[in-house]
């Protein structure tokens, strides 16, 4: 075989030799490049290939298609022996003369040097252009028959490119496309190449049994093919499902099965720089197991040594220096450790420089990155570092201080991750992923005394997914008609698509059909954004509004009546407590075992009547110890409490000052819920310029369509007419007219909204559902196409601020979906409230609310009044305690509002002075005429 190669070698070389006497017709110099391609090694070809740019331009040859493949194997050549500058550069040329207009070009061709150029700029870190390739090569490839073979291995490239910047959903749309295309076209590699991207993506979303699914049928195409490097790269993902599964021992074998098939593929070819980088992949992975699972230290750094073997690229090596940094770490050798993070980080560092002060690299070069799980995974893996450097340093100052900007990084790369995610299912993973990094830069801030940075930290840790969803919504409005119409029809198109895609049996054709149209409306809505970014600046800056309020913005805004705000954060190992008044901020670190234990006996004995009539010492006791914990420790001064959860709301009007006696602290404290600090300062009351009859619509279907299997509410009519009298001019819905359609077109047009109706809602994967009288509406199903004008909705239903409990984002109940299209507060329920018990507190509520209180005043009074005049057994926290005000709390005007008045009362007077004006003018007129007639 090299006997071989060398004669075709030096015959190429020959023919070079004797054109340099004389110019060969271009067909045989085209015969020559084809041999030469299929025969000679990246750095053999790439000396021909240049030896025949020269003599193309000393030949005068046309600038055709011939010229651009020498270049196109010039900039491949570079690419393979990582030469990337080099690699771009004669690639773009290759494009450019194939784009031209001469009739001697090929279009077609740049299908395949789009491919190259996406690899070779992903490898430059140049993330956006690598897609825009990508995309170009798709689009060339779809129309030229003899191309469409490329579209597999694109999808593949561009699966596997949002694989590595963690937007697991996207990398499984791209996927599922190669291998269907590849499918059609009988390509059982390509086949298996998009499966494993599949099936990487969904372990990597923990849907371990999803992935072990796909593999099945991936191992039966497997065995129809001798080539290694496939055969490696499959048992390669066969190994990750292992350790996913917590199989160490069988995943290190079967990882060491994968090594073997990917040295067999290297014996057989010149170079492979993807083989060697799957090679490093590996041996990195048994490394992390020895390192991560084992804590086998030593051992994990002979495996990391030796991937470092496979892998000149700086990015690759950064990510194994990483590893082997941590196993130093977790040696206790810290200095070492931040040393090796260092030349990490530097490696992927623009010109390898880093920032003077922190060593780390600058947030602008990590936004173009398209390896942020990398960038992120080893800068919070340099500040957890500093931070146990600092703590077994006796809490040294200036390395709390490093970690503390270290973590600032991080959490900008996570906005920067958060913005280019799409599909809720990748940010609700990340939001997860990245919670422990939040737990560790709040304890940083406890140990450096900075509670303001820790607030920061704090409100960058929840309901981050509600704050861009509002930021989106006000971002709509800064659009023309135009845009704003576009912006919807694409929108509609994608839930349309969505809701048919659910519906269709997996793999069917249909289901494939539909699931293609709806990637590629995605893709239109995504090109279209993009626009609009450039386009208009007061778009992008609402859009990607990420800044947490200052101190000053919420003692101005959110709390600017004296009120105290306190925030919860519960991390894995610890939990914080924050609180903010006019004048003091306030960290406080809380025992968090003694909280989740009370908080399980609290919650167990809260919504059943039966347990807590049966077990109310145990409540009282679990209900006084979770105020020691969470309150007493803040010596509140105020009387109104604005509670920042982590995770479920805990009903705090319901807790006790006495672990024996019901000293409820309703009775002194005005309670309101938010879902953060941001979320307060985002949804201000709207003020009211203009009056209006739009001030309340209630709903009470009181008798469902059978379908829908849900009992009638006799009686919740009668309390509706009961509310409607506090208001000027109600419109009630009720029975027939209390209809699905009829609630999503008022929706947005009242300023307060009553539902008097059934609702359900559990902790786990099921949606939350409102009903109405004909049909339901699911969570996701709200309408989201621009900020509601309404300012109070009361869900008096059932369990409407329940939800599963997405960690590290809050509870997505129907009370939080509300929030989301822009409704400043709710009043909601946190279990399933007896009938009697939510009329009467909503008729309370509503009494207090008429004497123009704030919202929470209103509540407490309520609450208050019911528990002076309830029976016995009603008072106990199951009737009356479920009921909670999410969001703002300042009060809402009922009737036409004070403007409206205003401007009633002053027509009024006008029309009463005017008409006594007229009067005297009258009586004046007669008295005139009387002295003339004397």
């Amino acid at each position: 075989m090299k006997s071989r190669l060398l004669l075709v070698f030096i015959f190429n070389l020959l023919v070079c030799i004797e054109a340099k006497a004389q110019c060969v017709p271009i067909n045989v110099l085209y015969d020559n490049l084809e041999k030469a391609n299929d025969d000679l090694g990246d750095r053999e070809l790439l000396f021909f290939c240049i030896d025949l740019q020269k003599r193309f331009l000393k030949c005068s040859y046309k600038n055709d298609s011939i010229r651009a493949k020498i270049l196109h194997l010039i900039g491949r050549s570079y690419w393979q022996l990582d030469s990337l500058a080099l690699g771009e550069k004669y690639t773009l040329q290759a494009i450019k003369i194939n784009l031209s207009k001469s009739n001697t070009a090929s279009p077609k061709n740049t299908a395949n040097s789009y491919l190259n150029l996406g690899n070779i700029e992903r490898s430059l870190n140049n993330s956006d252009k690598s897609v825009q390739a990508f995309q170009n090569g798709i689009q060339i490839a779809q129309n030229y028959p003899d191309k469409i073979y490329l579209l597999p291995m694109i999808y593949q490239r561009l699966a596997n490119l949002y694989y590595d910047s963690g937007n697991y959903q996207k990398c499984l749309s791209y996927a599922e496309i190669g291998e269907s295309i590849a499918r059609k076209q009988g390509s059982v590699v390509q086949q298996v190449n998009n499966r494993v991207e599949r099936i990487q993506a969904l372990n990597a979303l923990n849907n371990v049994r999803g992935a072990f699914e796909l593999l099945k049928g991936t191992n039966e195409m497997v065995g129809q093919l001798s080539d290694h490097k496939t055969r490696g790269f499959v048992l390669t993902q066969v190994a990750d499902l292992y350790a996913s599964k917590n199989s160490f021992t069988k995943a290190i074998e079967v990882y060491g099965q994968a090594l073997t098939e990917f040295k067999e593929h290297l014996k057989n070819v010149k170079t492979d720089s993807y083989a060697l980088f799957n090679c490093a992949a590996v041996t990195n992975n048994i490394g992390n197991i020895y390192l991560e699972e084992l804590q086998d230290y030593s051992k994990a750094l002979v495996f990391f040594s030796e991937s470092l073997k496979y892998v000149n690229q700086d990015l690759a090596r950064s990510r194994i220096l990483g590893n082997i940094a941590e196993s130093y770490s977790k040696q206790g050798n810290y200095e070492l450790a931040v040393k090796i993070y260092e030349e990490a980080l530097s490696r992927v560092a623009q010109n390898n420089v880093l920032g003077k002060e922190d060593n780390n690299p600058p947030a602008k070069l990590i936004r173009i990155s398209p390896n942020k799980l990398y960038l992120l995974t080893l800068i919070r893996d340099k500040a957890n570092t500093l931070l146990d450097y600092a703590k077994h340093n006796s809490n040294n100052i200036p390395t709390l201080k490093n970690a503390l900007k270290t973590y600032m990084l991080a959490d900008t790369m996570i906005d920067f991750m958060r913005w280019e995610h799409t599909g809720n299912v990748t940010k609700l993973f990340w939001r997860d992923k990245t919670r422990a990094m939040y737990e560790h830069a709040i304890e940083t801030c406890n140990l450096l005394n900075d509670p303001v940075t820790a607030f920061y930290f704090f409100e960058k840790s929840r309901a981050v997914m509600l704050n861009d969803q509002l930021n989106e919504l006000g971002a709509n409005r800064q659009l023309s008609q135009k845009d704003a119409e576009r912006e919807k029809s694409l929108r509609q198109r994608i839930s349309d698509l969505q809701n048919r895609l659910g519906e269709s049996k997996p793999e069917s054709k249909q289901y494939i059909s539909l699931r293609n149209d709806l990637f590629h409306v995605q893709e239109q809505q995504q090109t279209f954004i993009k626009q609009l970014e450039k386009a208009n600046p007061q778009y992008y800056a609402y859009k990607y509004d990420n800044r947490v309020p200052t101190l000053k913005e919420i003692r101005s805004k959110v709390i600017p009546d004296g009120q105290v705000l306190i925030s919860y954060f519960v991390g894995d190992s610890a939990m914080y407590g924050l609180s903010i008044t006019a004048k003091e901020i306030s960290l406080k670190k809380i025992n968090i075992d003694e909280y989740k234990r009370h908080t399980h006996e609290f919650q167990r004995l809260l919504s059943s009547r039966e347990n807590q009539n049966k077990e109310f010492g145990n409540y009282l006791t679990a209900a006084n110890r979770l105020y020691e914990l969470l309150l007493k420790p803040f010596g509140i001064k105020s009387d109104r409490v604005i509670i920042s959860p982590d995770g479920n709301f805990l009903p705090f009007e319901s807790l006790s000052f006495s672990p024996s006696k019901p000293e409820f602290l309703v009775r002194k404290y005005a309670f309101s819920y938010t879902y953060s600090a941001g979320f307060l300062t985002k949804t201000t009351r709207q003020k009211s310029t203009l009056p209006s009859t739009n001030t309340f619509l209630g709903i009470a279907p009181v008798t469902f369509s059978p379908k829908l299997k849900q009992a009638s509410l006799p009686g919740s009519e009668i309390s509706l007419k009961t509310i409607s009298e506090h208001f000027y001019f109600p419109k009630m819905l009720t029975e027939a007219n209390a209809s699905r359609k009829a609630f999503l077109e008022e929706l947005s047009d009242y300023k307060i909204i009553q539902l008097l109706t059934h609702a359900s809602a559990d902790s786990t994967e099921k949606e939350p559902t409102l009903y109405f009288a004909d049909a339901a509406i699911k969570l996701s199903e709200l309408p989201s196409s621009g900020l509601s004008k309404t300012q109070l909705m009361v869900l008096s239903a059932c369990r409407t601020g329940v939800g599963k409990n997405q960690k590290g984002e809050g509870v997505f109940s129907l009370a939080r979906g509300f929030a989301g299209i822009g409704i400043p507060s709710t009043l909601t329920t946190l279990w399933s409230v007896e009938n009697k018990a939510i009329y009467e507190l909503t008729e309370l509520f509503y009494k207090q609310l008429d004497k123009g209180l704030p919202l929470d005043l209103a509540l407490q009074k309520a609450q208050i009044e019911w528990l002076d005049t309830a029976s016995k057994s009603d008072q106990l926290p199951y009737s009356w305690a479920g009921m909670v005000l999410v969001g703002n709390t300042e009060p809402v005007e009922t009737g036409m509002g004070r403007v409206g008045i205003y401007i009633f009362g002053t027509a009024v007077a006008v029309l009463i002075l005017f008409m006594l004006r007229k009067r005297r003018q009258r009586s004046g007129s007669n008295n005139v005429t009387g002295s003339f007639t004397n």
